[in-house]
């Protein structure tokens, strides 16, 4: 009996190290399609539209940031005004979640500051329409 128990730990780590390799397969792809949707962001006349709009975010001490599928909006520190980069009255359609992630990942490149962690805390929205679907956008705080 004692030869039958000592493959079920073995069999079990076995299954362990299956999850863990899929999973960090799964992540690795997933860090791949972000990749070639920000490479693919960078190349659009969005950021070229979007110039005039990073440069004063560059330039700005950000209080907050919000992007979803609408665009984006800017809350400079000390200021009651927000800047804003609509999607819809700059010619472009609604992004879709893939591309608020890309365009997220873009604008943490283009002011740095959104990067540092000790800084700036991001979270992710979570909207409930009235009609039943769920949109989802990026929230960064000072």
């Amino acid at each position: 009996m004692p030869k039958m128990t000592t493959w079920i730990p073995v069999a079990l780590a076995a299954m362990l190290a299956a999850v863990m390799l899929a999973f960090l397969w799964q992540e690795r792809q997933r860090e791949i399609r972000l990749r070639l949707r920000v490479e693919k962001c960078c190349a659009s006349e969005l950021l070229e539209d979007m110039a005039p709009f990073l440069k004063v975010a560059r330039l700005s001490r950000i209080e907050q940031l919000t992007v979803n599928k609408t665009g984006i909006i800017l809350r400079r520190l000390g200021q009651e005004t927000d800047s804003a980069f609509l999607m819809w009255p700059n010619g472009y359609a609604y992004r879709s979640q893939e591309q608020q992630e890309a365009l997220r990942a873009v604008l943490e490149e283009c002011p740095p500051k959104l990067r540092d962690n000790r800084r700036y805390h991001v979270s992710r929205q979570r909207v409930c329409l009235l009609n039943g679907t769920v949109e989802y956008g990026y929230h960064y705080t000072m």
